[in-house]
């Protein structure tokens, strides 16, 4: 809300209400990083809605991502774009980056759910040594 630049007065009261409570719900709510895993189809993308809603967590979809930096055209999404138009897989630094970005939300405070992500071995030990403190031990991971 404060980002679009609007004032308190702005913003309608039941907004304000919505968003209190919601802080409420999620400040007692455990930090928790997830790793979705499973093949295309086997409801990764379903059952993410309800574990970030029930935990307050940031849903990090690699596939979403990687289409809405293109979209935006962020120095990242350009890079992937090139090698997309090519038929080229994204490269494990550039899949990486995206996410490491994306980490560093503000949405991402209580933990998040990792969806695609990491798909291969060198993105999965990218990830574990950029990772949120505590993440140099992968048992974190639930």
């Amino acid at each position: 809300m404060a980002s679009s630049g609007a004032t308190l007065e702005d913003i309608p009261s039941v907004d304000i209400m919505t968003e209190l409570l919601r802080r409420f719900k999620c400040n007692s709510k455990p930090d928790k990083r997830l790793v979705l895993v499973g093949p295309p189809g086997s409801g990764k993308g379903t059952q993410s809605p309800i574990i970030k809603d029930d935990y307050c967590l940031c849903h990090l979809a690699t596939g979403d991502m990687l289409r809405a930096a293109v979209a935006a055209e962020t120095p990242l999404g350009i890079k992937a774009k090139e090698a997309m138009v090519k038929g080229e897989l994204v490269s494990d630094d550039l899949v990486v980056g995206i996410i490491d970005e994306a980490m560093k939300k503000p949405s991402c405070k209580k933990g998040f759910i990792l969806d695609g992500f990491p798909r291969t071995l060198v993105q999965a030990q990218k990830y574990i040594s950029f990772g949120p403190s505590g993440m140099d031990d992968p048992s974190h991971l639930a």
